[in-house]
């Protein structure tokens, strides 16, 4: 069948002459309009290639949607709250910022936080690492919670309990009881008195509620996303291509900021907001 379709449009060129590529096209429309049937059969008799070609066009779409987000995020990257009191990884005065919004129970976000938390630890002067809530299963955000109340007790001791909650992730998820959750908390150290006590504060759930809103203003609905200097990377990555990541936003920025100050000026208000 596509053979007639070729035969037919050989036959269009055959008489079109000096035709114009317009009247050309013309004439090729009218002839498919009055024969949709032949369409319609070479599209089934090559359905596969077809399919194949419908594909590659919505990769390539996505491709572009995502450069076009990310050429837009490097000129205007979010600015994320970071909270003098809530605990950070890495160096306070790193040049890049890790803004982590992610889910205890998030299979995925597990992944995630090995990566980033590996990336600090292996380059505490590069990286500084936020941890902020994105609670999206039934039980994550009573983890949340616990976190924060740990770090306000001590910081250390809550990314024990971090590493602890996402490497038990799986029994967590099935922890009917809370013998899972209570064996993590011990084996944090932490003292269970006080942190009953600090499991009171207001400020706890004003911190979840916080992140979940910062989330929703910058379009984030699923864990986990980074911001990398305010500039988004959603979903899991391998920890190479992460870095590669990071360093592409890196020169990006550089670029940018070049190209808008030449005279190589700093803006420290433009700083003080990351």
């Amino acid at each position: 069948m596509l053979k007639r379709i070729l035969l037919l449009m050989s036959v269009v060129v055959l008489f079109s002459g000096c035709m114009s590529k317009q009247m050309l096209k013309e004439q090729i429309t009218e002839t498919i309009r009055e024969n949709p049937q032949i369409v319609l059969d070479a599209m089934r008799e090559s359905s596969i290639d077809m399919l194949a070609i419908v594909e590659q066009g919505i990769d390539e779409r996505e491709k572009l949607k995502r450069e076009e987000v990310f050429n837009a995020e490097i000129k205007n990257p979010y600015l994320p709250q970071i909270w003098a009191e809530r605990p950070l990884l890495g160096n306070p005065d790193a040049p890049v910022t890790i803004v982590e919004y992610t889910d205890f129970l998030c299979p995925y976000c597990r992944k995630g936080a090995e990566v980033v938390t590996q990336l600090v630890k292996e380059h505490p002067d590069k990286y500084r690492l936020i941890f902020k809530h994105l609670p999206m299963h039934k039980n994550s955000r009573q983890l949340a919670i616990i976190f924060e109340a740990i770090a306000k007790l001590d910081q250390k001791k809550a990314y024990k309990f971090h590493d602890l909650a996402f490497k038990n992730q799986k029994a967590l998820y099935e922890d009917k009881d809370g013998s899972v959750l209570g064996k993590i908390i011990a084996d944090t150290g932490v003292d269970p008195n006080l942190l009953q006590k600090t499991l009171n504060s207001v400020d706890l759930q004003k911190y979840i509620k916080a992140d979940e809103k910062e989330a929703n203003e910058f379009k984030i609905d699923a864990t986990p996303t980074f911001l990398i200097n305010g500039v988004s990377v959603r979903g899991y990555l391998p920890a190479d291509r992460f870095e590669a990541m990071v360093d592409m936003i890196l020169d990006k920025s550089a670029a940018k900021t070049s190209a808008e100050n030449p005279d190589g000026e700093v803006c420290e208000d433009c700083l003080n907001k990351m």
